[in-house]
């Protein structure tokens, strides 16, 4: 393995395009796989581990100190891959896509970011800091919309779920700004997205978005770009804790943000 690493590495280096581009697809890929291998193990630690204890606490006799000798091997051999495959994870990531994230050509920076952004999903434990955070976090402000868009799409897959919310803070904090000015962007696939990834930060993140921010977003249901102005609805539906109370109740802002979505509803009905 450590053979297939060092040439897909030095391929990955290569002034030719096609070497650069096809190297670094199959080392971030091989580093998927290695993710998945380790769950796996993590997976088979953790029922080794759990047999071990209940042969352990079982009536001490030949037979079952011979099953414990087994047990107590398998579980060493466990705790012993992970650390192997770690360092292959690492020779990849700092040999491969820390050279090639910010690469020239935009194809490959769209691999680097797409890949990156499954890593978190799959294995937080280990991806999901601001360490690895801070890659995709700079290249929201990539020249070209295909990256940025991996970049968003990637993230709303961590936003979607609640349990790793909570490792999401300070990256909220530095590049929240960032996205929301993304609903601007030249692009409409990018602004779309965006926007349904602040909805997700709404949802899941307290008080990620100001008064300020949200009110901002509401405006782009009058938006002529239809999936961005539906979007801006869904977005704005879902920031309405006060909908299902009475009308006359609410104070005139809320009623201006009432009248919005009544606008909308009827425009797009």
């Amino acid at each position: 393995m450590d053979t297939v690493i060092s040439l897909l590495t030095g391929l990955a280096d290569s002034r030719v395009r096609a070497f650069r581009h096809t190297s670094t697809l199959a080392a971030v890929k091989l580093l998927t796989a290695l993710v998945r291998v380790n769950l796996n193990l993590d997976v088979s630690k953790c029922n080794a581990q759990r047999l071990y204890q209940v042969e352990k606490n079982r009536i001490s006799v030949k037979r079952a100190n011979q099953r414990l000798d087994q047990l107590e091997r398998k579980r060493k051999e466990y705790e012993q891959k992970p650390l192997e495959i770690e360092n292959m994870m690492n020779a990849i990531f700092k040999g491969t896509f820390l050279q090639r994230y910010r690469d020239v050509i935009p194809e490959i920076r769209a691999i680097c970011i797409e890949e990156i952004g499954s890593w978190m999903k799959m294995y937080p434990d280990t991806f999901l800091n601001d360490s690895y955070l801070k890659y995709i976090g700079w290249m929201l402000y990539d020249k070209q919309p295909e990256v940025r868009l991996k970049c968003l799409l990637g993230l709303q897959g961590i936003y979607d779920r609640k349990e790793l919310v909570s490792k999401m803070d300070l990256f909220t904090s530095r590049f929240k700004d960032r996205i929301v000015s993304m609903t601007l962007d030249k692009d409409h696939e990018v602004a779309v997205q965006a926007m349904k990834l602040l909805m997700l930060m709404s949802q899941n993140c307290e008080d990620a978005l100001s008064s300020e921010d949200c009110e901002t977003l509401f405006q782009f249901v009058y938006t002529t770009h239809r999936p961005l102005a539906v979007a801006a609805g869904e977005f704005l539906y879902k920031s309405l804790p006060f909908y299902f109370f009475p009308v006359a109740l609410l104070p005139m802002s809320q009623l201006i943000t009432w009248h919005l979505l009544d606008f909308f509803v009827a425009v797009y009905d």
